[in-house]
């Protein structure tokens, strides 16, 4: 989808996406024309209440609103289990309206009461349609969408906060005070034709995207009541800490509200001079925020995560509260900064980060718990704060703001804690959003199935009817492995009066002993095991059994292959050390595939060295490489070293190289995954797939191998190379007009390189992490496409998220191949010696 004028317009100062362009500017318009009239409404609120009571009276005003804040809070959720979102957010703005009136004909009369219940319902106003507000975000944006719209959106508060102030300053002074209220109200009633608007745009993108059941069932089990609500944050570690910072700062942001009003107080008198000065100091305060929002607040997000980003604002306010305890009355200057970096940053930064941190949570949580921590938690930290500044005038009296501005550092201290441990839920909090979407095919099978019992259960079954001795002998192993259950001797037996299987002697053409599943009239299966055991021990049976192989063997051709498959299942149940086993060899070689798939079995069974080489050449052949690949495992990590000198002799058959990595892969030991890294760092093509693959396989199963990261890395780097260039030649093969999406042969390759590069990054990150985000990034909706950016974002170190993002981004084609034309370059910068 191309941008429209709007769209290339709003892009030259915000990364923004085909399509989002009217969203964007509907909810900057929504922020805006709440913001400016609470701006207008805020200076009327602090100059008349400093005036007609005082400022050793806010605590007052503080603690009537958290005490108030409660009853809202419960009314609010009443009414969201009632009434749709739509309704309860516009029944909320013309509420809000109406009251404007009411206050501005309570003005009139100048009852001295009116500015203390002024104060609280300011505040109300604020909360509630603030909370909403990023009720409403949170619903529309995913978290990649939010981080890249999050700064323009947000400075819509910025700009309305401006245009409220200049109001307040430029008007406060003169006559035209007395519509202040008017003109708020003004702004808000256009305020309500927006929110309609973008409800109704709301309703028609969701139907098109078809997720309009997934939302109405979000709103049930969204509505809830107070109790819900807070059973729901007490519940989750995450919503206790994100309750927990919120406390804090609104604590910390009430103790510095109080010290600041208690200088201005003191150095600014009069009620329309402190209703200028009010709105003149909120416009440059939120110019400042404005410029925040709109400029950094997003590339700061981006560059250094949601962890980092949070420490910033309580670091400013801790240097901030020091300056004000040293200066106190001594000049205006400090408290209006400390101020103007408290509301600036709170307006801007620090607003944005927060709203982001509910994003990952579900619907019906997110309701609770806004309504919950935003409304009453909020206002109830106000109360706090009123408790701890009333408990500070009693004891500290004429030095109370230096006293205040120790106790605000103190409370810092414990806000970056929580802080540090919310941005790591936050990650987490990530995780548990997306879900794996399968499994690695072999770690499935290897834990459903167990391989070798199923062979050997089909073997017995295949060789029933082509040799009592085969089968005797399949039935002899699954009775030493105890693997002989009821249900196996039922699906492999023979009828009773059909058969007596021969035991070992009949292959020495002596004796017979039952040797079948039909044992309960002759043998137990321990007692039969202790006797082929005794049979097998004894010199004479070797010397004969030596005897009769040879003779086997001696006879090759189609008719001696019973025999030969005989003799090679024997060999195996024999002690490595029997004379008879040097034989081995010889059917190793044989050219009957069916004998050579028992030897094969048997040289697995026996693990002698001297049959490693003809297994690893066994591996070059079709029919036979799953057996050699299978028997080679066994042997383990005694002949890691020895496959690896196959895996890096260049002149070695590809297919014997490749099926090598697979086996040194299923060994899985720390010496094959260092002999595969080194081995992956100069393979190519096919080759490196393998290794990659068996490295992955590695991982999957064994978290306690270790990888060279920085070798890994590398790899990465060439992967994401090869990605880049074959993605510009595409490009350039298909010319202009012709790029909408490289597909066929290149496409597949593109694919096949990303799941590579992701292969790798399991290795050096964790690979559950990484392995969610590449499938979910695999499953291409939206949401799904988002959230494993955002969880790779807050997993990966920067350097790799500047170098893996352009190639999984939605970003069009044109776009994407810039980007990879960026990071060739790029790379190659790096390269060069310095």
């Amino acid at each position: 989808m191309a941008k429209t004028r709007l769209g290339r317009v709003l892009s030259r100062v915000v990364d923004l996406k085909p399509g989002e362009e009217v969203t964007a500017v509907l909810f900057f318009l929504y922020f805006f024309l709440v913001t400016a009239p609470y701006y207008i409404i805020k200076s009327l609120r602090n100059a008349n209440y400093l005036e007609h009571q005082g400022v050793n009276f806010l605590p007052l005003a503080y603690f009537l609103t958290a005490v108030l804040m409660g009853f809202i809070v419960n009314f609010h959720s009443r009414l969201q289990a009632k009434i749709p979102r739509r309704t309860l957010f516009l029944s909320s703005l013309v509420f809000f309206l109406l009251t404007i009136f009411l206050f501005w004909w309570l003005f009139l009369h100048n009852w001295k009461w009116v500015p203390l219940v002024f104060w609280v319902w300011a505040n109300i106003f604020a909360i509630v349609l603030v909370t909403q507000f990023w009720i409403l975000v949170s619903d529309v944006f995913n978290p990649r969408e939010a981080k890249r719209l999050i700064g323009f959106i947000g400075s819509g508060a910025q700009l309305g906060a401006i245009l409220g102030g200049l109001m307040a300053g430029s008007l406060g002074k003169t006559k035209a005070s007395d519509f202040l209220l008017l003109i708020a109200a003004g702004l808000l009633s256009i305020g309500i034709f927006i929110v309609l608007f973008i409800f109704s745009k709301r309703k028609k993108d969701e139907t098109e995207r078809e997720v309009e059941k997934r939302v109405r069932d979000s709103e049930k089990q969204a509505r809830s009541g107070f109790r819900d609500a807070w059973e729901t944050v007490k519940q989750s570690r995450y919503l206790k800490l994100l309750a927990g910072i919120m406390m804090i700062t609104i604590v910390v942001s009430t103790l510095i509200d109080f010290q600041f009003n208690k200088i201005v107080d003191f150095r600014v008198k009069g009620g329309a001079n402190l209703t200028s000065f009010f709105g003149y100091f909120n416009a440059g305060t939120m110019a400042v925020a404005f410029l925040l929002q709109l400029l950094l607040t997003s590339n700061i997000i981006k560059r250094f995560g949601i962890s980092l980003t949070l420490l910033f604002y309580p670091l400013v306010l801790l240097f901030g509260s020091a300056g004000i305890g040293i200066w106190v009355f001594a000049s205006l200057i400090p408290p209006v900064l400390i101020k103007a970096s408290d509301k600036s940053l709170a307006y801007s930064l620090n607003q944005s980060v927060r709203e982001l941190l509910y994003i990952p949570i579900s619907v019906a949580q997110k309701y609770k718990s806004k309504i919950f921590i935003d409304m009453f938690v909020n206002r109830f930290a106000k109360g706090v704060g009123a408790v701890i500044i009333v408990i500070v005038l009693l004891i500290f009296k004429g030095a109370v703001v230096r006293a205040l501005s120790v106790a605000v550092v103190l409370i810092i201290l414990g806000w970056l804690y929580l802080n540090l441990k919310v941005g790591r839920e936050y990650t987490n909090t990530v995780k548990d959003k997306i879900k794996p979407k399968w499994e690695r095919g072999d770690w499935l099978v290897s834990q459903k199935l167990d391989v070798d019992y199923t062979k050997q259960v089909f073997d017995a079954l295949e060789t029933k009817d082509r040799s009592s001795v085969l089968y005797a002998m399949h039935v002899y192993d699954l009775i030493k492995q105890d693997k002989l259950t009821p249900e196996i001797k039922k699906l492999i037996s023979y009828k009773q009066d059909e058969m007596r299987a021969a035991s070992l002697g009949s292959l020495m053409e002596q004796s017979e002993t039952g040797l079948g599943p039909q044992t309960d009239d002759q043998l137990g299966d321990e007692a039969l095991k202790k006797e082929v055991e005794e049979i097998i021990s004894l010199d004479s049976y070797q010397e004969v059994m030596k005897t009769y192989i040879d003779k086997t063997i001696a006879e090759g051709g189609e008719a001696g292959k019973i025999a030969r498959m005989e003799a090679a299942k024997a060999i195996g149940l024999m002690a490595p050390d029997a004379p008879v086993v040097e034989r081995l060899e010889d059917l190793l070689t044989d050219e009957s595939p069916e004998v050579s798939h028992y030897a094969v079995a048997s040289a697995a069974a026996l693990k002698r060295r001297e049959s490693v080489p003809t297994l690893v050449q066994k591996l070059s052949q079709p029919i036979l490489r799953e057996d050699a690949r299978d028997a080679l495992v066994k042997y383990g990590p005694k002949i890691v070293g020895t496959l690896a000198d196959y895996l890096e002799d260049s002149a070695e058959d590809p297919e014997i190289r490749k099926a090598v990595s697979s086996v040194l892969a299923s060994i899985g030991n720390q010496d094959a995954a260092d002999f595969l890294g080194w081995q992956m760092a100069e393979a190519e093509g096919g080759l490196a797939a393998d290794i990659i693959d068996g490295l992955d396989r590695i991982r999957s199963v064994n978290n306690q191998v270790h990888f060279p990261e920085e070798v890994i890395k590398s790899k990465i780097s060439q992967e994401i190379v090869t990605y880049c260039r074959s993605l510009v030649t595409s490009s350039q093969e298909l010319g202009e007009g012709e790029r909408s999406e490289i597909s066929g042969g290149r496409g597949a390759e593109q694919a096949n390189t990303l799941e590579n590069i992701f292969k790798l990054l399991g290795l050096i990150y964790p690979r559950p992490d990484i392995s969610k985000a590449y499938q979910n990034l695999k499953t291409g909706t939206k949401d799904a496409v988002a959230y494993a950016i955002e969880l790779l974002d807050n997993i990966l170190d920067r350097e790799m998220r500047e170098s893996l993002f352009p190639l999984i981004e939605d970003l069009s084609v044109e776009d994407r191949m810039s980007k990879c034309q960026g990071l060739l370059a790029s790379l190659a910068e790096r390269k060069k010696p310095e």
